[in-house]
């Protein structure tokens, strides 16, 4: 009959087993299914046009070895694509949000539609015109 609510379940008894934590454990089937590439859309605010702001993005996308491209837009944005190893594309998030070119001020990044592939949709890091 199972414990009721004011109830708790009888002891276990035995030798305590010690599991692995989770942050240790990797399933093999998910090793040999992931890529660990990951992709995803970013939107730079702030003043990002006219200072050099592409060009330092693709510089920095082909320094880190991420693919992907950038783009100004016509409301004085920068917008792009980002693809690569997730700790590359923490990187270049990083460097989006907070570096930018010399001449640029970034108010804000925004990110989004971020999720893995399987494979590199783009060669290399260009700049759309």
């Amino acid at each position: 009959m199972p414990p009721t609510p004011s109830q708790s379940p009888p002891p276990l008894s035995g030798p305590a087993i010690q599991l692995p934590s989770a942050a240790h454990h990797t399933s093999p089937c998910r090793v040999m299914a992931s890529s660990g590439l990951w992709a995803l859309d970013y939107e730079v605010y702030g003043d990002v046009q006219g200072v050099f702001f592409r060009k330092y993005t693709e510089d920095q996308g082909k320094k880190l070895g991420v693919v992907g491209w950038v783009k100004n837009t016509p409301y004085g944005t920068v917008t792009g694509q980002v693809q690569g190893p997730k700790e590359k594309i923490e990187i270049m998030k990083n460097w989006l949000r907070n570096v930018g070119s010399p001449m640029s001020r970034i108010d804000r990044a925004v990110f989004s539609n971020e999720r893995e592939i399987s494979t590199l949709e783009f060669p290399n890091f260009t700049t759309k015109y």
